[in-house]
């Protein structure tokens, strides 16, 4: 399989402050599908190339306990994917330094109400100086690209769009990829990991929580009406901002938990400037 990628701008990362407040969260996934068709194989993603022929569990695997913050919907579809992808039965625990993964729930899907939303991924401890991050629809348009310093850098990072990249466009489906140049050059063995995104129209509820304050009602929000981006995203902010928090830490990692991501609920927040 080939894969392209562009490079065309560096990416700005930014993270937005928020107040916070003990407040319950659940997540729900969106009802619709997940996109049937995929260039580069969506999947979760992992430095190693994993053997042919893996298959996606339809269950959550190593006993991943279900807490309140995410009920996943069994009709969501997961992407086909061809031969780049990783199944999730396959990955590594978080210890080992070869782990490359999207945070996603299991379709390897998700939405957001952001025009230029925020990405999340766990990258390994590398010799890797950059990495590449494109997104291109579902057409295999290319949407935008960017190099983003990840040096001596390693955990949950967030990758946000900045404000030169093109909105999406509403109900529209995109692919994203981000690839570590481990060896200074991207190459067909270079080391990725890849998802989908969908951005919707907030519906009122949603749109309401958008004007609070209080950053936890934002997310609780989010997630009960499926909008996993900025659910997670929201929830990474006030984890950067207030480490310590015991509720903040338990939310988190019982979201991660959620999506069978238990392996990287610990791992270092890494904010990318």
């Amino acid at each position: 399989m080939k894969r392209r990628y562009l490079v065309n701008a560096l990416g700005v990362i930014a993270l937005v402050t928020s107040s916070v407040s003990a407040y319950a969260v659940t997540f729900k996934p969106p009802q619709s599908a997940a996109p049937r068709q995929t260039t580069g194989g969506a999947s979760r993603g992992r430095l190693i190339t994993p053997a042919q022929g893996n298959n996606t569990p339809s269950q959550p695997s190593r006993g991943t306990s279900r807490s309140n913050i995410f009920t996943p919907a069994t009709q969501n579809t997961t992407p086909i994917r061809t031969t780049g992808g990783a199944s999730r039965s396959n990955l590594p625990t978080a210890a080992d330094a070869a782990t490359l993964i999207a945070v996603l729930p299991q379709s390897y899907y998700g939405t957001t109400v952001s025009e230029r939303p925020t990405i999340m991924v766990h990258i390994p401890a590398s010799n890797a100086k950059e990495s590449v991050f494109s997104i291109k629809d579902e057409a295999g348009k290319m949407h935008y690209s960017m190099t983003i310093p990840v040096a001596e850098k390693s955990g949950v990072i967030a990758i946000k769009l900045p404000s030169s990249a093109p909105p999406l466009t509403v109900g529209k489906n995109y692919q994203w990829f981000l690839a570590l140049k481990t060896d200074g050059k991207l190459s067909p063995s270079t080391p990725y990991v890849d998802g989908w995104i969908q951005r919707i129209q907030p519906n009122t509820e949603v749109a309401t929580a958008m004007q609070q304050q209080d950053a936890l009602k934002r997310v609780a929000a989010f997630g009960k009406h499926g909008v996993w981006y900025d659910c997670v995203a929201t929830l990474f902010t006030l984890h950067i901002e207030q480490p310590n928090n015991p509720i903040i830490i338990k939310q988190w990692q019982e979201l991660l938990a959620s999506v069978s991501l238990k392996e990287i609920a610990t791992a270092p927040l890494v904010p990318i400037n």
